[in-house]
């Protein structure tokens, strides 16, 4: 009952801010993270109304605000925040205290990639998506955290498996003691590709269901939070260390935004993680 309880985010409210986190992470105390809704900002028309990304033909001061309004609970600031310029790739940055508001501002974004990894504490990591999988991790025994952005191009490359790899490589983070949570995405039923991109997963072992499947149409429905939660078994994540993705974007227009429902012309949500100097400091007192 417990691990089904921890198998995805749930929803939460403060004030007029709508936000999810993993009960999986959240048991995690030296770990902070979240991920944002749509609700509770003050973005107007097809961004309405949190929407907290730049890229999307926002006003700059509302995506300013939004961001302010969703990382003020966790004691961030909008000038603090690290984000990379995601591409759909599977490069992995390791970002460092100089690192701090790369991201704040556009134009001060690190270099292009979609995961971020770190040990340095107080340092938001964060990522942005509205379709897309966000993929939260966390390292207990160093400790770490990495954020990383997972659509079908950074999927079919295994981004997943990569992050795990890299934090055990860089930080000696043993696999079976990590924890990782999948933020909000599209379902397979609602998502849908043609047949090239399908045979790049036909080819990798990914066809039938729940992975794969013929749609009527011609095209192929593709779950993603499945072969990604795949993929993170063999790369050595124990299940009850693994929460699954629970919710559709796309499913869900009043809590979410979703490039492909609104056909390219929409927000972003933002993903949050970091590690919190104050609760480390608690952790080492008690050992």
């Amino acid at each position: 009952m417990e691990t089904e309880m921890k198998r995805g985010f749930q929803l939460y409210r403060q004030g007029d801010l709508y936000y999810l986190q993993s009960p999986l992470l959240a048991d995690c105390s030296p770990v902070v993270h979240a991920f944002s809704t749509r609700v509770g900002g003050c973005s107007e028309g097809a961004m309405a109304s949190l929407n907290t990304a730049f890229h999307t033909g926002d006003e700059y001061s509302c995506v300013r605000e939004n961001r302010r309004r969703f990382l003020e609970p966790w004691g961030f600031h909008p000038d603090e925040v690290v984000a990379a310029v995601q591409v759909h790739g599977v490069k992995i940055y390791q970002v460092c205290a100089a690192d701090r508001g790369r991201g704040a501002r556009p134009q001060s974004f690190l270099g292009e990639g979609d995961a971020l990894v770190t040990a340095v504490p107080d340092l938001p990591l964060t990522g942005y998506a509205a379709d897309c999988l966000l993929l939260f991790f966390a390292a207990p025994d160093v400790p770490a955290v990495a954020l990383a952005h997972s659509g079908w191009r950074g999927t079919l490359q295994n981004m997943a498996p990569a992050v795990v790899a890299d934090l055990r490589l860089r930080f000696g983070a043993d696999p079976a003691a990590m924890l990782v949570a999948l933020s909000p995405g599209i379902c397979g039923r609602c998502y849908t590709v043609d047949r090239t991109v399908a045979q790049g997963f036909i080819e990798a072992g990914w066809r039938g269901e729940p992975y794969l499947w013929a749609a009527p149409t011609g095209r192929f429905h593709l779950n993603l939070a499945a072969i990604i939660e795949q993929q993170l078994r063999h790369a050595g994540i124990r299940a009850g260390h693994l929460a699954g993705c629970n919710w559709c974007t796309s499913c869900h227009p009043e809590l979410f935004y979703s490039y492909r429902r609104e056909k390219g012309h929409t927000g972003r949500m933002m993903g949050l993680i970091a590690l919190r100097g104050d609760l480390l400091a608690g952790e080492a007192d008690k050992s």
